[in-house]
């Protein structure tokens, strides 16, 4: 268990509204997590993936790293996407749903402002021209964790892999970082 949060403050340049709905794999979130036990009531998570059946968010909380640990874990994850597939790379992206109207994917549409995101494989989403099935995502996913982001956790012994239940969060934002 970590036991030393840092401060990112610095990091964020835009916080806005959001709702569970909105919330997909690759985001920065932050929220109140309503549960007495935890370390951190305020996590700042990277969303790798949101479980309905279970009811949890999975994520990497960053509260628990320094910045130069976040741009570690952040480039190991964005040069990753080569164990899954060789013609595409995770990219950090500043989106914004504001200019054109799109139903084709299921979180669109439904934040005002620009945030951050890593391109990590979703369900609907093009990659490599084709949109990705429910079970290519899922595939690539657990591929780019167990052999990626687990791998760089367990050589540098970051403790920071997280499961929120949706239940007891609170007051979601969804972020902007400046992470250069």
């Amino acid at each position: 268990m970590a036991r030393r949060k840092y401060n990112h403050r610095a990091l964020i340049t835009n916080a806005q509204p959001g709702i569970l709905k909105a919330i997909h794999p690759g985001m920065f979130i932050s929220f109140k997590y309503r549960k007495s036990t935890v370390f951190d009531t305020n996590p700042l998570l990277l969303v790798l993936h949101k479980d309905y059946r279970e009811n949890l968010v999975h994520g990497l909380n960053i509260n628990y790293l320094t910045v130069h640990n976040i741009k570690q874990v952040l480039s190991s994850i964005i040069m990753g996407a080569g164990v899954y597939s060789k013609k595409s790379i995770n990219v950090i992206t500043q989106e914004d749903q504001t200019e054109d109207y799109d139903d084709t994917l299921p979180y669109r549409n439904l934040l005002k402002e620009p945030y951050t995101r890593i391109t990590l494989p979703v369900f609907k989403e093009q990659r490599e021209g084709n949109p990705l099935s429910k079970s290519e995502a899922k595939r690539q996913s657990e591929v780019l964790y167990k052999k990626v982001i687990k791998r760089q956790m367990t050589l540098k012994n970051f403790k920071i892999y997280r499961t929120y239940h949706i239940n007891l969060l609170s007051n979601i934002k969804v972020l902007q970082l400046s992470l250069q």
